[in-house]
């Protein structure tokens, strides 16, 4: 217990102020983010002050904001910077050309540096005022582990229409069973899609169109070794150590998957156990919305790399100096949460789901017993639940939630063609 609550303070030292005197306590902060919004391209060709949606954050870009453009790709490595980022951190004195290249610019990497105001109260700020902006071509994704095939595999259509057994077969795992009911899939594929429509709040918000992810409703498979698959639920740590550090390992092996996962090749694996659980169409919209930012950041291709990497320990190259990371990927694994709860609520919002639900849908989808109402802050929440409120009361002030969709109908509709498909999905449950 006492080392979970080191671990959790140490992660509220990233983003939480340090008690004083004084009113306000200057955060700096970092990070990137895949841009596809024309508007804020443009903005930044102008160098227009004025303040921006980029990760999740309201930015704002002054006069005095240092816009910096390469005509390269920012490259990302398996080896962890010091901050617990895949990628080189920039110095003051880094090379930066003031004026757009050429090339043309279309989905771009920001990699930023600003800094926030944060309140002597401990709570998560989500205004930042960039002091520097890297604009970097998007043209990679990371390169995936070797040792997984990058053959894409065919959609859930395709799969079910073939002869069975319907089965998902992973380097070294055993065959997932996959769940081929026309309604179910295309339920899930309907509110990827709404997610992915152009603003229902806001119509003239900037949403490129995107295809829906890759993804499968499966049933409960057993993980046999760890780093196989990756899981964002709010983990921030497992009860085993390496070096005296939490080893972030999740699902890790010989755990039963049960909720959703994401396979190497950039599938969306959605354990239907966890599907039952959920109370309405808001709480799985926010799951799937996480999922989105998941894939479209690249999240998880970049947290295979790091999970898998391995150097030796007088490598004093990279900047960890750790047999895989371990010391830096809690800090990596605690940013992309947070990156994803922001996004995902975002992307949640302006799809006219309503948000209350999205801050706790992890816990949900768990299984686990909520205090109080699921749609309101409490006491004893995980950490990413008060984060989450947090971020829905500073960026989504003055919401009439009247107008926004729960589902309940819909998502009880669902599960009774999901209790059809799959009755032991529902084991043990009313």
């Amino acid at each position: 217990m006492a080392r979970r609550t080191a671990v959790l303070a140490l992660f509220a030292s990233m983003v939480l102020p340090q008690c004083s005197a004084v009113k306000f306590h200057q955060h700096h902060v970092t990070g990137v983010y895949l841009s596809r919004d024309a508007q804020i391209l443009q903005a930044l060709t102008r160098h227009t002050p004025g303040t921006y949606w980029i990760n999740g954050y309201r930015m704002t870009v002054t006069q005095q904001t240092q816009i910096c453009w390469h005509d390269s790709a920012l490259q990302f490595h398996p080896g962890l910077s010091r901050a617990g980022q895949p990628f080189s951190r920039l110095s003051i004195n880094s090379p930066c050309e003031t004026t757009l290249p050429a090339t043309d610019f279309k989905d771009v990497w920001l990699q930023y540096r600003g800094v926030q105001k944060i309140p002597f109260r401990l709570e998560f700020e989500f205004k930042v005022t960039a002091t520097r902006i890297d604009v970097w071509k998007s043209d990679t994704k990371g390169n995936p582990p070797s040792s997984q095939s990058t053959v894409p595999r065919p959609a859930w259509k395709t799969l079910c229409a073939s002869a069975p057994p319907h089965e998902l077969r992973y380097p070294n795992e055993g065959p997932i069973d996959v769940v081929c009911n026309a309604k179910v899939n295309s339920y899930v594929e309907n509110v990827f899609s709404a997610l992915l429509k152009p603003s229902a709040i806001t119509p003239d918000a900037s949403i490129a169109k995107q295809e829906v992810p890759r993804f499968y409703v499966v049933r409960p498979f057993q993980v046999r070794h760890n780093y196989d698959f990756e899981a964002i639920d709010g983990l921030l740590m497992s009860e085993r150590e390496i070096d005296g550090y939490p080893a972030y390992e999740n699902p890790h092996a010989h755990s039963t998957v049960q909720e959703i996962v994401y396979a190497p090749d950039g599938t969306v694996l959605i354990a239907d156990t966890g599907l039952a659980n959920l109370k309405n169409e808001a709480q799985f919209a926010a799951l799937l919305s996480y999922s989105l930012v998941m894939e479209q950041q690249h999240l998880i291709q970049h947290l295979f790399l790091v999970q898998r990497a391995r150097f030796k320990a007088w490598n004093f190259n990279n900047e960890t100096n750790s047999t895989n990371n371990i010391k830096g990927t809690f800090f990596f694994v605690g940013q992309i949460t947070a990156q994803a709860l922001r996004l995902g609520i975002r992307r949640m919002y302006l799809a006219g789901f309503d948000v209350r639900y999205a801050p706790l849908a992890w816990a949900v989808a768990q299984g686990k017993r909520i205090k109080g109402s699921v749609d309101e802050p409490h006491k004893h929440m995980p950490w990413y639940a008060t984060y989450g409120f947090n971020y829905i009361s500073q960026l989504c002030p003055d919401v009439d939630y009247s107008k926004l969709k729960r589902g309940e109908k819909e998502y009880a509709q669902f599960l009774d063609e999901l209790r059809r498909a799959d009755p032991e999905a529902f084991a043990g449950k009313k």
